[in-house]
């Protein structure tokens, strides 16, 4: 564990809280504490940074605000102490173009997030999206791969049936088919996958962060459960892989919490070695 803590990061969907929930009375009173022992706390996920997000905090019934928040898997940046969200490494409106070509043929959803975040361009509207609409209050346009290609992005997200083997067959096989050193593509929850400018993580947006904030990074702790948390585990002084995450993610933690999101895990962990 690190000697001083002055700030803690963590994924949303499945190590805050499970998808569609709020936190778990554990986590939500260890969040509460740790705000309150001076410790700045924030999120780190694929979504984008606006209102919806950085309002998670009253809508989970935290006593704070966010002081930091990173968003777009890495690729959007904000804290309290600097005005504005910063934008870094987007994906060019070329390969959106081309992403959007070849994945639009299979039975997939296919998301792009405008520069004003809550506009969303879609390819459709399927019961996983009206239900983000329900949750989030989207402004959700159909669009066609030319007017989602219209503007640079922070990433392609493409949503599928994960529950079906033969559809994730066809969809994985499709992506690795069309490797290119022009975008990565990362496994964010079950039945998505994301196309990214490559390089670009939550590792990132962490490390701008500290930078930006004089913060080292062996003060810092980082929350996470799947592929694209890896990066930033690995980057803080002390990262923390949920007993849910995948096995890349439990590769790079110095720990493993004891419990899984649905046991709340993050909560308890924080209990134990953080605020004790």
């Amino acid at each position: 564990m690190l000697e001083k803590v002055t700030a803690v990061i963590a994924d949303v969907d499945g190590t805050i809280n499970i998808k569609g929930s709020k936190p778990m009375p554990h986590t939500l009173a260890a969040l509460n504490r740790l705000h309150e022992q001076g410790i700045l706390f924030g999120t780190a996920s694929g979504r984008p940074l606006d209102h919806r997000s950085l309002d998670k905090a009253h809508e989970w019934g935290l006593n704070f605000d966010f002081d930091l928040a990173i968003g777009m898997n890495g690729g959007d940046v904000w804290d309290k102490d600097h005005e504005g969200i910063e934008h870094i490494m987007m994906l060019s409106k070329d390969y959106i173009q081309e992403i959007c070509e070849f994945m639009w043929p299979l039975n997939c959803n296919v998301i792009v997030y405008e520069n004003a975040y809550d506009h969303v361009l879609v390819k459709r509207r399927d019961e996983r999206l009206e239900q983000s609409i329900y949750r989030n209050g989207s402004i959700v346009e159909l669009a066609t791969p030319a007017i989602m290609a219209a503007k640079d992005t922070g990433k392609i997200e493409i949503q599928y049936d994960g529950d079906n083997p033969a559809l994730v067959e066809e969809i994985e096989a499709v992506v690795s088919a069309h490797q290119s050193p022009n975008w990565a593509d990362v496994r964010t929850f079950k039945g998505t996958v994301e196309f990214m400018t490559p390089g670009l993580d939550k590792g990132v947006g962490l490390r701008r962060y500290a930078e930006r904030n004089n913060i080292p990074l062996d003060q810092i702790i980082a929350v996470g459960d799947m592929d694209n948390d890896v990066a930033m585990i690995a980057a803080a002084g002390w990262g923390v892989a949920m007993a849910n995450g995948c096995a890349d993610a439990k590769a790079v933690a110095k720990a493993i919490t004891e419990f899984p999101v649905t046991e709340d895990g993050l909560g308890l962990y924080l209990e134990k070695y953080v605020l004790s």
